[in-house]
Protein backbone atom coordinates (compact mmCIF):
# COMPACT_ATOMS: atom_id res chain seq x y z
CA UNK A 1 0.00 0.00 0.00
CA UNK A 2 1.31 3.49 0.07
CA UNK A 3 1.14 4.15 3.50
CA UNK A 4 2.26 0.96 5.18
CA UNK A 5 0.52 0.72 8.31
CA UNK A 6 -0.93 4.17 8.32
CA UNK A 7 -4.69 5.07 9.36
CA UNK A 8 -6.13 8.05 9.27
CA UNK A 9 -6.34 8.19 13.11
CA UNK A 10 -2.37 8.07 12.80
CA UNK A 11 -2.27 10.78 10.29
CA UNK A 12 -3.75 13.19 12.51
CA UNK A 13 -1.59 12.19 15.42
CA UNK A 14 1.43 12.50 13.33
CA UNK A 15 0.09 15.34 11.87
CA UNK A 16 -0.21 17.13 15.28
CA UNK A 17 3.22 15.95 16.64
CA UNK A 18 4.84 17.82 13.28
CA UNK A 19 2.32 20.63 13.58
CA UNK A 20 1.16 20.83 16.99
CA UNK A 21 2.74 23.92 18.32
CA UNK A 22 2.12 25.57 14.76
CA UNK A 23 0.04 28.94 15.87
CA UNK A 24 -2.12 28.19 13.19
CA UNK A 25 -2.97 24.50 14.06
CA UNK A 26 -5.49 23.48 16.09
CA UNK A 27 -6.22 19.28 17.03
CA UNK A 28 -9.83 18.80 18.48
CA UNK A 29 -9.81 18.22 22.31
CA UNK A 30 -12.67 15.80 21.53
CA UNK A 31 -11.75 12.48 20.70
CA UNK A 32 -13.63 11.37 17.26
CA UNK A 33 -15.58 14.30 17.58
CA UNK A 34 -16.88 16.34 14.33
CA UNK A 35 -13.25 17.87 13.52
CA UNK A 36 -10.05 16.16 14.28
CA UNK A 37 -7.96 19.33 13.69
CA UNK A 38 -8.50 22.97 12.22
CA UNK A 39 -5.99 25.26 10.13
CA UNK A 40 -6.23 28.62 10.45
CA UNK A 41 -5.98 30.07 6.24
CA UNK A 42 -5.88 33.56 4.91
CA UNK A 43 -9.98 33.64 4.81
CA UNK A 44 -10.63 31.83 8.81
CA UNK A 45 -10.72 28.95 10.80
CA UNK A 46 -11.54 25.77 8.73
CA UNK A 47 -12.45 22.12 10.01
CA UNK A 48 -11.42 19.35 8.93
CA UNK A 49 -12.44 15.67 9.50
CA UNK A 50 -9.63 13.22 8.99
CA UNK A 51 -12.00 10.11 8.01
CA UNK A 52 -10.71 8.59 4.53
CA UNK A 53 -8.38 10.79 4.57
CA UNK A 54 -5.55 8.66 3.29
CA UNK A 55 -8.04 7.08 0.44
CA UNK A 56 -9.19 10.41 -0.92
CA UNK A 57 -5.33 11.45 -1.51
CA UNK A 58 -3.90 9.05 -3.29
CA UNK A 59 -4.06 9.73 -6.83
CA UNK A 60 -0.36 9.86 -8.44
CA UNK A 61 1.15 13.34 -9.65
CA UNK A 62 1.66 13.88 -12.98
CA UNK A 63 5.41 14.06 -13.49
CA UNK A 64 5.56 17.17 -15.49
CA UNK A 65 3.88 18.76 -12.80
CA UNK A 66 6.42 17.39 -10.09
CA UNK A 67 9.38 18.19 -11.91
CA UNK A 68 8.76 21.74 -12.71
CA UNK A 69 8.20 22.15 -9.28
CA UNK A 70 11.34 20.58 -8.16
CA UNK A 71 13.45 23.14 -11.11
CA UNK A 72 11.45 26.08 -9.70
CA UNK A 73 13.27 29.30 -9.27
CA UNK A 74 11.67 29.84 -5.69
CA UNK A 75 13.67 28.33 -3.17
CA UNK A 76 11.17 27.59 -1.26
CA UNK A 77 8.74 25.77 -3.88
CA UNK A 78 11.77 23.71 -5.04
CA UNK A 79 12.95 22.67 -1.46
CA UNK A 80 9.72 21.16 -0.95
CA UNK A 81 9.91 18.94 -4.10
CA UNK A 82 13.96 18.58 -3.52
CA UNK A 83 13.21 14.67 -3.21
CA UNK A 84 10.77 14.29 -6.70
CA UNK A 85 12.33 11.04 -7.68
CA UNK A 86 10.81 9.40 -4.16
CA UNK A 87 7.56 10.75 -4.81
CA UNK A 88 5.28 8.23 -7.00
CA UNK A 89 4.06 9.68 -9.80
CA UNK A 90 1.80 8.41 -13.24
CA UNK A 91 5.24 7.01 -15.47
CA UNK A 92 6.06 5.00 -12.29
CA UNK A 93 2.45 3.90 -11.93
CA UNK A 94 1.95 2.95 -15.60
CA UNK A 95 5.58 2.14 -16.55
CA UNK A 96 5.32 -1.46 -15.33
CA UNK A 97 9.07 -1.34 -14.58
CA UNK A 98 8.12 -2.63 -11.03
CA UNK A 99 7.57 -6.46 -10.26
CA UNK A 100 5.54 -6.19 -7.32
CA UNK A 101 3.21 -3.69 -5.49
CA UNK A 102 4.17 -0.60 -3.57
CA UNK A 103 7.12 -0.64 -1.51
CA UNK A 104 9.70 1.25 0.03
CA UNK A 105 13.10 0.81 0.00
CA UNK A 106 16.27 2.56 -0.11
CA UNK A 107 15.65 3.54 -3.87
CA UNK A 108 12.71 5.05 -2.87
CA UNK A 109 8.55 3.83 -3.91
CA UNK A 110 8.09 1.13 -6.05
CA UNK A 111 4.85 0.18 -8.05
CA UNK A 112 2.89 -2.43 -9.91
CA UNK A 113 1.62 -1.44 -13.15
CA UNK A 114 -2.14 -0.29 -13.25
CA UNK A 115 -2.20 0.18 -9.45
CA UNK A 116 -3.58 3.58 -9.01
CA UNK A 117 -5.68 5.56 -11.53
CA UNK A 118 -6.97 8.49 -11.25
CA UNK A 119 -10.48 10.03 -11.72
CA UNK A 120 -9.73 11.55 -15.11
CA UNK A 121 -8.11 8.02 -16.22
CA UNK A 122 -11.09 6.04 -14.78
CA UNK A 123 -13.35 8.70 -16.78
CA UNK A 124 -11.32 7.93 -20.15
CA UNK A 125 -11.70 4.31 -19.38
CA UNK A 126 -15.22 4.71 -19.21
CA UNK A 127 -15.46 6.96 -22.07
CA UNK A 128 -13.75 4.68 -23.98
CA UNK A 129 -16.00 1.27 -23.45
CA UNK A 130 -19.03 3.11 -24.06
CA UNK A 131 -17.90 4.28 -27.31
CA UNK A 132 -17.01 0.81 -28.18
CA UNK A 133 -20.18 0.12 -26.72
CA UNK A 134 -22.20 2.24 -29.15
Amino acid sequence: CWFPRATDRSFVEKLSAEQGSHPKFFRSKQPRGEVDFSIIHYAGKVDYKADDWLVKNMDPLNDNVASLLHQSSDHFVSELWKEVDRIVGLDQVSSGDSSGPVTFGAGGLKTKKGMFRTVGQLYKESLTKLMATL
